[in-house]
């Protein structure tokens, strides 16, 4: 697929995506995303005779939560690439700086780092970097 070919997939990083399939897959992935994170799953371990089942579905939904954020991040790069397409080399470099800044880092400090290096400075430095990532992905539905 070349870089300007437009595609609707949720996890491939090749390609652009247009303003308005950007919209509608990431209301997608956060409407998906916050109905899993609203489900009491821990009401169900009563119910549950093994243990291991239990621990079985709470590793299938936290995977898949992963998954859906992995897809946002794949839509989010597509829609970066979509409107730093006729750019400057220089304009694409800094997105992609403000891509690993803004949304890699705290994905990867959310998931990884954290278990390794627990400071205090590090932890509200990535709340803050995600959402100031937050509000620009919204601003991304509105550039051209």
């Amino acid at each position: 697929m070349s870089n300007k070919e437009y595609n609707n997939d949720y996890f491939s990083y090749e390609g652009v995506i247009s303003r308005k399939n950007y919209t509608i897959n990431m209301l997608i992935l956060i409407v998906l995303l916050i109905s899993l994170s609203l489900i009491r799953f821990d009401t169900i371990k009563q119910f549950v005779t093994y243990n291991f089942l239990y621990e079985t579905l709470i590793f299938i939904v936290n995977f898949f939560k992963f998954v859906i954020v992995m897809s946002m991040l794949s839509v989010i790069y597509r829609r970066i690439a979509d409107f730093s397409e006729n750019k400057s080399i220089k304009f694409n470099l800094i997105m992609k700086r403000i891509f690993i800044l803004l949304f890699v880092f705290p994905l990867l400090y959310f998931y990884c780092i954290i278990y390794f290096f627990n400071f205090s400075i590090l932890f509200y430095t990535a709340l803050i970097l995600t959402f100031i990532g937050f509000i620009a992905s919204i601003i991304f539905c509105f550039l051209k």
